[in-house]
């Protein structure tokens, strides 16, 4: 006789890229629920807004810390903190998938921490990228840059 097949209904995800996919899904959630007035009164309407204008990079403000060789720390953690902050529920979903699809294949293969650190160092050289390739007035946000 043959030991029967133990096949998990889900594939198991590595845990880091699990942690990485709630703290999106976590700040969309608080996002979606203060749009719809459900959490923080009136002004949670504008949450997603203001954590665009205060988290999204922006090649302006890089390119001013970088002419006058000023680098406050409220811009430039900028250079990671625009991977979690999303344009829209559909923008973090996508994001979300991509995150599970292809970091599952990456914590496979590299441990968390290594995981983990070509997330934010593939986000940082995006936001670089970003800045020193292009001229445009448009933030950057979204975890695209650091899933791909």
């Amino acid at each position: 006789m043959s030991e029967p097949e133990h096949s998990h209904p889900i594939n198991p995800l590595p845990p880091v890229v699990v942690a990485l996919f709630l703290l999106i899904a976590g700040i969309e959630i608080v996002f979606a629920l203060g749009a719809r007035g459900i959490v923080g009164g009136p002004e949670a309407i504008g949450w997603r807004i203001a954590a665009i204008q205060k988290y999204a990079f922006a090649d302006e403000i890089f390119s001013w810390m970088f002419a006058n060789n000023i680098w406050p720390v409220e811009h430039v953690i900028r250079t990671v903190t625009y991977l979690f902050v999303h344009g829209s529920f559909t923008h973090a979903a996508f994001a979300g998938v991509m995150l599970l699809a292809l970091g599952k294949m990456v914590g496979e293969v590299f441990s968390a921490l290594a995981t983990l650190a070509i997330f934010v160092v593939s986000g940082i050289v995006g936001a670089l990228g970003y800045a020193l390739f292009l001229d445009t007035s448009q933030p950057l946000f979204g975890a695209f840059p650091g899933v791909y």
